[in-house]
């Protein structure tokens, strides 16, 4: 995530100081401390996306400027029968940080291989959670059931089997930065996890907010084995046999 928000913050500034000077904000500081993050459910996501996940996004700069690359961790977990998508902080360990830095400054996409994927799974939460200035992440899992009218249009997610959308706002500090917005829309899976289009855009103040939006791909990388399926459960006569058996058992 701050490689490619390095890269973006840099067009971000230079695009508001064509149009002015960014206006001091004069919101109260929110407070400090790790982001709050909430997760809402469209439709029916599928059930393999519980887990842990590194996410890959590449987009091509304006004006042959390169690649720019974000990487994120995800943990997935069920909570009431409800998929919950918490954006993990603490970063890459040290050898993938590298690598993806040096991807950076080559302006080249980063695939990470398998030895990368093993590492990254073996560290999870040994590092210090890195402060972005986010105040708060809204995580917004689409199933291809839940897809609204704007989303059956779009191109890049009307042919999605899931889609993923974020709006992360910022601290005021992080001015003029006020907010980005991240769109995963999954087209197909592979021996890695998923694969789609990635959208993403920034606010950022000025006179007038200013977004600036750019469009790529990512890979979705699944760091721990997909969850079993649900047994399924008998029903109608069948089960009230079984549950009427099972009782006499307890007996």
């Amino acid at each position: 995530m701050r490689a490619l928000f390095t890269a973006l913050f840099t067009l971000v500034v230079s695009t508001a100081a064509l149009i002015g000077r960014a206006e001091e904000q004069n919101a109260p500081a929110a407070p400090e401390g790790p982001p709050e993050q909430h997760s809402t459910i469209r439709g029916t996501p599928p059930a393999d996306l519980e887990g842990r996940w590194l996410t890959v996004a590449s987009v091509e700069l304006p004006r042959q400027q390169g690649i720019a690359t974000t990487a994120e961790l995800w943990e997935i977990t069920r909570e009431r029968d409800q998929l919950v998508l918490k954006v993990q902080l603490f970063g890459l360990p040290d050898g993938q940080t590298k690598s993806l830095e040096e991807a950076e400054k080559s302006k080249q996409p980063w695939r990470p291989s398998a030895e990368d994927i093993a590492e990254i799974a073996a560290a999870w939460g040994t590092g210090p959670d890195a402060d972005l200035r986010l105040a708060t992440i809204e995580n917004e899992i689409v199933g291809r059931d839940g897809l609204d009218d704007e989303m059956k249009k779009d191109p890049k997610t009307r042919d999605a089997v899931w889609v993923v959308r974020q709006r992360q706002h910022f601290r005021p500090s992080a001015a003029p930065t006020i907010r980005h917005i991240h769109v995963y829309s999954a087209l197909k899976t592979n021996d890695s996890g998923y694969v789609g289009n990635y959208s993403t855009a920034i606010i950022a103040a000025a006179p007038l907010p200013i977004p600036v939006a750019f469009d790529g791909t990512f890979q979705a990388y699944r760091l721990n084995p997909a969850p079993a399926p649900a047994p399924a459960r008998a029903s109608g006569f069948l089960a009230r046999l079984a549950d009427l058996l099972a009782g006499c058992g307890r007996r």
